[in-house]
């Protein structure tokens, strides 16, 4: 059976086409890069990844500022840790109002492997759609088909999809477990189109591959031939005529903003403009290297663009009080989940989850004046946000 209906079906029935992306097998964050400012990353030093050296600093022009300008609220939004990659600081640098990571949601289910599934995405993004009035633009990073991938079929899993005859037959197994974890994220691009549609806003949704598994391919083994493409289809409910193009990652947004007459930011620009020049390339680093690196000359010296300050979450968490039961401490408020830890006064406590509205903690005495945290963390130990209560006398009883 076809392992990727609906990819198939939007890829055909709307404009769609590969992007060639800068990686193979591992290196999302520079796929990411490219396609949210434009900017190609041939330009710098092999093994360079801006999200970890440039963008720590530089505040850059991106798809997310250029619509930030038109009013559009802008949210980053990813099914894994928000310290992957720093992208709990670099989107900030890319002008991300919030950024929900997975230590913000709740009802997870994960894969044999351990990654998140990503039909959780469905409901986060309708939610951020629901909190504003205005346009959103919403960039949402999926991880369910992420390697490492198992040499056996994981015990008690059964794969819905066979695949038989892969050319390297040592990978066989760990491909079809791939390929049905892309059959489970297929049917997440099915329920999402079918969410966006039922909304009747204006919506168009472009999906990409950030590059391909690590699996020992070479552009012998691919159909169209080359393993540093991916493929993409851009969905829409506003009636954009169908194209089939092939594009470098650093162009999409551009490509898309052009079709939408969306002209705001001067590396949109000048692809928009220049791309089909002689000196394209050429001009385009010295650009770049401007914005990143240099003296804002295109700006005419001062950078125009600001750090956000960046909220993390959708839903804001919340103390209501805190007060002593028995030999534990219950912390009243909203929206805490698995990964809301309890602290008092600075220091930590274990940490039960009762409810989204309710926490325990235990070995802890509470009197007036202290001060009663909850932080929101992932395995890596790492604070993302906190919220504090200061007791008085009056919020220290049930």
């Amino acid at each position: 059976s076809e392992p990727l209906p609906n990819f198939k079906k939007y890829s055909t029935e709307y404009s769609a086409g590969y992007i060639s992306v800068p990686c193979f097998g591992a290196g999302t964050a520079n796929t990411e890069f490219e396609v949210q400012t434009g900017i190609n990353l041939d330009d710098f030093g092999p093994g360079e990844y801006p999200y970890k050296t440039v963008l720590q600093s530089a505040i850059c022009e991106s798809a997310a500022y250029n619509l930030k300008s038109l009013g559009y609220s802008t949210h980053a939004l990813h099914n894994n840790d928000g310290t992957f990659y720093n992208r709990n600081k670099v989107f900030s640098h890319l002008g991300y109002d919030s950024f929900t990571s997975i230590e913000y949601m709740t009802n997870i289910e994960y894969t044999p492997t351990g990654w998140a599934k990503d039909d959780i995405l469905t409901g986060e993004i309708e939610k951020l759609l629901d909190k504003t009035d205005g346009s959103d633009y919403i960039y949402t990073i999926s991880v369910q088909g992420h390697g490492d991938y198992p040499s056996q079929m994981p015990e008690g899993y059964t794969p819905e999809i066979k695949v038989e005859g892969f050319f390297d037959e040592d990978s066989e197994e760990a491909f079809e477990y791939y390929v049905n974890q892309l059959h489970e994220m297929d049917k997440f691009i099915g329920e999402l189109v079918d969410m966006l549609s039922k909304r009747g806003e204006e919506t168009v949704l472009v999906m990409y591959g950030d590059h391909l598994p690590g699996f020992s391919f070479t552009d012998d083994n691919l159909s169209y031939g080359d393993i540093y493409q991916t493929p993409y289809f851009i969905w829409d409910n506003i009636g954009l005529q169908r194209e089939y193009k092939n594009i470098e990652a650093y162009q999409l947004a551009s490509y898309l903003f052009e079709r939408l007459g969306i002209t705001e930011g001067y590396i949109n620009k000048y692809h928009q403009k220049y791309k089909y020049s002689e000196d394209y390339l050429k001009n385009l680093k010295i650009l770049e290297y401007d914005i990143l690196y240099g003296n804002h000359e295109i700006y005419g010296g001062e950078n125009p663009y600001k750090a956000t300050d960046m909220v993390m979450g959708t839903d804001e968490i919340k103390i209501t009080k805190a007060y002593a039961y028995g030999d534990h401490v219950c912390v009243e408020g909203e929206n805490f989940n698995d990964f809301s830890v309890v602290l008092v006064n600075e220091k930590e406590y274990p940490t039960v989850i009762v409810n989204g509205n309710m926490l325990t903690a235990e070995g802890v005495k509470l009197k007036a004046g202290d001060k009663v945290s909850v932080i929101q963390r992932g395995k890596d130990k790492i604070e993302l946000s906190r919220v504090t209560l200061e007791l008085t006398v009056d919020n220290t009883k049930p």
